[in-house]
């Protein structure tokens, strides 16, 4: 058998190289006799392998590699050992070709695990990305090392929140990369649970890293810490949905409404109200509900009632018909209740006749409220009930004409 001393050439089906695969293989086994399909084609693909990972013009490596393939494809591999010829001395394309059996007793974990790096730029499938995990999994049953997590790459996806919870998460650089490889991935519990690994690490977040957990899914912002999220830069909040922010914890949702004003600033209408909508019942939003209420943008009710108390107090009747526009009509359906009375019962009550709905319960004409907690201060503040109240004013009003 002449041996061929040319890089093979595709031709109509199999292709020159098949041909000698299917002679090579038969006189490997010993036996006159042609291979079943499949192994025509897995041989066929093996050798071509080989061949490309090597100079065609030098010979010395054909029979031991070929050897090895030809081995493998008459007999099947034992259950325990690496078959000679099969030894892996590094992590390269002609892993591909080998089986999870193979994989299994062939890759030695210390060696996948010091060239992990070179798993994502070769094309192995599902189930031998999977017999990779399992054998770092047995190296660090503890869980991974920082070395290892920082080049993870792909196999992040196989991994559970479980094996993340026991890993040391401490490098910005890590934890963006990981995120990058769940993009378009269906690796929710994995980033949840890697960010809340990092937040309690107490590392120090940068404004890419935030972007970048931003951009992969907003709703992921609410898993740092109050203090990380004072370096999010405003603009940042152009990605993110109303919705996105459902469930976020308190704090978080404090520190957002400054920059949510800055970063709307330029936006007016009902655009403006669509984007703060989100973060109106928040403190600190009590700009934005009087930039609101100077933009007629008529405010359905159940978003007036969700405005943080703070802010709608304060807000004149002039204000409030601004604001609710169309929908002021609603304000005597909900007179009666929090926290509409609340800011009824401090207003005058010619200014809310003005509205004429027919709202009672104001501050009748040349009453002067009093605001004890202000030290004094005569103030828009809240109307008085009971004798305990009226006597508090009285009495300061009588200190302040002595």
């Amino acid at each position: 058998l002449e041996m061929p001393t040319q890089p093979p050439r595709k031709t109509g089906d199999h292709g020159t190289l098949t041909h000698y695969s299917l002679v090579l293989l038969s006189l490997g086994c010993g036996v006159w006799a042609l291979p079943s399909g499949v192994q025509a084609a897995e041989t066929g693909q093996a050798i071509t392998a080989a061949w490309l990972q090597h100079n065609p013009r030098d010979l010395s490596w054909w029979h031991r590699k070929l050897s090895a393939i030809l081995l493998r494809a008459c007999c099947p591999p034992a259950e325990e050992g690496c078959l000679p010829g099969l030894e892996v001395v590094r992590v390269d394309k002609m892993l591909v070709f080998y089986s999870e059996g193979e994989l299994q007793a062939c890759v030695d974990s210390a060696l996948l695990a010091e060239q992990l790096d070179q798993v994502d730029a070769i094309l192995f499938t599902y189930e031998q990305l999977t017999v990779f995990k399992c054998k770092l999994d047995k190296t660090y049953p503890q869980g991974y090392t920082t070395d290892v997590v920082q080049i993870l790459g792909s196999l992040f996806l196989l991994v559970s929140p479980e094996d993340i919870s026991k890993w040391d998460v401490m490098s910005t650089k890590t934890l963006k990369a990981l995120v990058r490889v769940s993009r378009g991935q269906k690796a929710d519990a994995q980033v949840a649970a890697l960010i809340t690994c990092y937040v309690a690490g107490g590392v120090q977040v940068d404004e890419d890293t935030l972007a970048t957990v931003a951009t992969l899914n907003p709703a992921y912002l609410c898993l740092l810490s109050p203090e990380q999220l004072q370096l999010l830069q405003p603009d940042i909040l152009w990605v993110v949905k109303p919705r996105d922010l459902e469930g976020c914890p308190r704090p978080q949702m404090e520190v957002l409404p400054t920059k949510v004003h800055v970063a709307f600033q330029n936006t007016t209408g009902p655009r403006y109200l669509e984007r703060i909508q989100p973060y109106l019942g928040e403190p600190g939003a009590l700009v934005d509900v009087e930039a609101l209420s100077q933009q007629n943008i008529s405010m359905d009710m159940a978003t007036f009632k969700e405005l943080w108390t703070e802010a709608l107090l304060p807000l004149t009747v002039a204000e409030v018909q601004g604001l609710l526009g169309l929908h002021v009509v609603d304000l005597k359906a909900e007179a009666q209740n929090s926290p509409v009375w609340d800011w009824i019962v401090q207003k005058r009550q010619e200014d809310l006749d003005t509205l004429g709905l027919g709202l009672q319960g104001g501050i009748p004409s040349g009453y002067l409220v009093v605001d004890l907690g202000g030290q004094g201060r005569v103030a828009r503040g809240p109307c008085f009930s009971g004798p305990g109240s009226v006597l508090a004013v009285l009495l300061s009003l009588l200190l302040a004409l002595t």
